[in-house]
């Protein structure tokens, strides 16, 4: 039995040969982007690694201006304070009402201005306008509250402006619009604010517009809806002082 030897020419023309061939350099090729992938995402997890880090520690530090900020803000008052507001312990003491309220001002301000529209800035922007109205700048404070207000990023913080934007333009003689935004709220479903409390507001704007029968039965809703607790307390509280002006109980 002879053997045939294949000559170059024919060995190049062998189907197998080629199929052979081809898929070696489709492997190579395969290969290299394969590689070229696995890369890059070895490169994207590092991006996202020191991403996250670099997010959770500016979230961090976010959280310590903030903390900063209400501290000032529910700080002491004495006249013997110091410079630094921590001198005389952990808790920080202020000269004035006015000292402590522009230095929990200037806090809060640097939360807005490093966080803006997260949920961090808007806390932060929350408890500027309290501040604000605090030391009487009271355009400024509206300006902020109405602008957590309107925010999405934190509804419950939305309400909470709004609750206090409320009762600012009540207490400056606009009690009419503190009226429209608490009868808004107590109609919005997704309101999350107690409505006993709202209630109680409420009743309070009435009375600035000398509409002590509106406030009566607002008062006498939130009383028969109530679960008790502190807030019953305050409604009962109310109840009484209006009904005792009047001279008239019920």
């Amino acid at each position: 039995m002879s053997t045939t030897k294949l000559t170059r020419k024919e060995i190049s023309a062998d189907p197998i040969h080629d199929a052979l061939v081809s898929t070696i350099e489709v492997l190579r090729t395969r290969a290299r982007i394969i590689m070229m992938i696995a890369a890059g995402v070895i490169l994207v997890a590092v991006i996202a690694y020191f991403g996250l880090r670099y997010l959770e520690s500016r979230n961090s530090l976010g959280q310590q201006e903030l903390a900063k900020g209400i501290d000032y803000y529910h700080g002491l008052i004495d006249a013997k304070a110091q410079e630094d507001p921590y001198a005389l312990g952990p808790t920080p003491v202020f000269r004035t009402e006015e000292d402590k309220y522009r230095a929990a001002s200037t806090a809060f301000n640097a939360v807005v201005t490093r966080f803006g529209s997260s949920k961090l800035g808007v806390i932060g922007r929350y408890y500027f306008g309290l501040s604000q109205l605090r030391v009487g700048k009271k355009s400024e404070a509206v300006a902020a509250l109405e602008a957590v207000a309107n925010n999405t990023t934190d509804r419950t913080v939305g309400y909470l402006a709004k609750k206090v934007l409320a009762s600012h333009w009540v207490e400056s003689g606009n009690a009419k619009k503190g009226q429209e935004i608490l009868e808004g709220m107590l109609k919005d479903p997704q309101c999350d604010l107690p409505k006993e409390d709202l209630q109680l507001d409420l009743s309070r704007a009435f009375m600035a517009q000398g509409k002590r029968a509106e406030a009566l039965k607002t008062l006498q809703e939130a009383q028969e809806s109530g679960g008790g607790g502190m807030l019953q307390s305050l409604i009962f509280q109310e109840l009484g002082r209006i009904q005792g002006n009047s001279g008239n109980l019920p």
